[in-house]
């Protein structure tokens, strides 16, 4: 008879482990507290738009990434599923011109030399970092003791050619993205650098430029929940159990052996238990007495969550597609203790079922840890107010700026850290965890050391997060539970 595990969480990192754990012959269910799977990997509608909440870009829509697999295996990606690459990826406004950051760095260089020729020496550091580091990407391997049926090793040819980024990482590690930026002496060029959060460790930059410059980092059609479908419908089809609308109070631990999980209305019992739920946000409401795990225990106090204000706009006007160049406004947006002197906006406009015909559905996000302030404002009875506010800024900004949209703004959507709190059920709502300078995108051992056949996932545990390091970790927890019952990983 198959051992029956149980993952709880349907988000990127759960649906992952749970379609590798019943390929390889468990019988398997997998719970999800909301009524759809995906998690932070999300879309919703509203008023007939589809505004897109999760993936922007993906790192791992290229072949030649080794992430790539993990998307193919799950069903994430396939053949059918057209990838649009968005070319110039960010604009600016700058005194009446444009400037752009193209996915071709030397494409980038030549269009910022003809705009700041005195910064040819910072833009030819900045071309051979993108290059230096585009010889890295997160490998994809066997973890040890794992019986695998395709093998996948750490190889040395690996290894040896990404030997080129190390000094390159090490060296940007060591830096902010505001003191990489600072190096460039026209403010346009500063500002157009800046749409990585300027606290990051330099990296977090020349990652985002190199993913682009190597042919990565596209736009699947239709988005997060079609993505997150394809892998839900992936798992059920290799005969797993999907559970929606069902939340697990506790997991069951018994002479320190995970059996179990306690459920609103009874109990599920298995033989091993991974959780996907958020790490920090699990710890604190599945176990009681509270988990022992050092590692785990120290995240609360070591990460700095990435946190954002997220915004919807439907539009009953045709504005450009793509994006909207960010612009300096001339009266600054201020919401929860935050001032906003720039905006710009992902705009779908075109893209198929986003939007009524002519009609343009629009994305923007806010990055700031503002939990603290919003549940605030819903305890004391502001919060839809504080909403309301935030909205009618935005509104008056975006009428100002594209004058076609005035009277025809036909709905806007903001969602807080609250709101992804509340259907993710994430550590304050938070997607990813900000790397700073000095800081390592440093792994998080899974498999709990004080309780057998309980195994954690989730992008919390591989610094610094996001869709793919989610996927990996799933797929290294089911490798875990491979190793523990000596079963072939598939």
């Amino acid at each position: 008879m198959s051992k029956k595990i149980i993952i709880v969480g349907a988000g990127i990192a759960g649906l992952t482990a749970a379609v590798y754990a019943q390929r390889s012959g468990f019988d398997v269910t997998l719970l999800e507290q909301h009524r759809i799977v995906g998690g932070m990997c999300t879309s919703w509608r509203r008023k007939g738009y589809l505004f897109e909440g999760g993936v922007h870009w993906l790192t791992g829509t290229s072949p030649q990434v080794a992430v790539h697999q993990i998307w193919k295996d799950t069903g994430a990606l396939d053949d059918t599923v057209p990838i649009s690459f968005r070319d110039p990826f960010h604009s600016i406004e700058w005194k009446g011109e444009l400037i752009h950051l193209y996915r071709d760095i030397d494409k980038t260089a030549e269009h910022l030399l003809k705009i700041s020729p005195e910064d040819k020496a910072s833009i030819e550091g900045l071309v051979k970092d993108v290059k230096k580091v585009a010889k890295a990407q997160m490998p994809i391997f066997d973890i040890k003791g794992v019986k695998a049926a395709e093998p996948k090793k750490m190889g040395l040819g690996l290894l040896f050619s990404m030997l080129p980024a190390f000094p390159a990482m090490s060296r940007l590690g060591k830096i902010s993205c505001a003191e990489y930026v600072a190096r460039f002496k026209h403010p346009g060029i500063q500002r157009l650098l800046s749409f990585i959060p300027v606290s990051y460790y330099a990296n977090a930059l020349l990652f985002t430029l190199a993913t682009f410059y190597v042919g990565d980092g596209g736009y699947p059609e239709g988005g997060s929940l079609p993505m997150a479908h394809r892998m839900s419908k992936t798992f059920t089809d290799l005969g797993g159990t999907l559970l929606l609308n069902t939340q697990v109070k506790k997991v069951i631990i018994e002479d320190g052996v995970a059996t179990g999980v306690l459920l609103e209305d009874g109990s599920l019992l298995a033989d091993a238990v991974v959780v996907t739920q958020e790490t920090i946000a699990a710890l604190d409401c599945l176990f009681d007495p509270p988990l022992q795990e050092a590692q785990l225990s120290a995240l609360k106090e070591t990460i700095t969550p990435t946190v954002c204000t997220f915004v919807c706009v439907g539009v009953r006007a045709e504005l450009p597609k793509d994006v909207l160049p960010e612009w300096q406004l001339p009266k600054p947006i201020t919401y929860a203790g935050q001032t906003i002197n720039e905006l710009s906006f992902n705009s779908y406009f075109g893209y198929k079922d986003y939007a009524p015909e002519g009609c343009t559905a629009l994305t923007t996000a806010f990055v700031a840890d503002t939990y603290d302030y919003w549940k605030a404002s819903k305890e004391e009875g502001r919060y839809e107010a504080d909403k309301q506010d935030l909205a009618e800024q935005i509104s008056r900004a975006l009428c100002q700026k594209y004058p076609e949209a005035e009277g025809k703004i036909e709905v806007i959507d903001v969602a807080t850290p609250l709101t992804y709190e509340r259907y993710t059920g994430a550590y304050h709502g938070s997607w990813m965890t900000i790397t700073e300078p000095g800081g390592s995108s440093s792994q998080v051992e899974g498999e709990a050391a004080s309780v057998k056949g309980l195994v954690f996932a989730g992008h919390r545990l591989m610094q610094p997060g996001g869709l793919p390091a989610a996927a990996a970790s799933g797929r290294i927890a089911a490798q875990q539970v491979c190793r523990m019952f000596d079963a072939v990983f598939r």
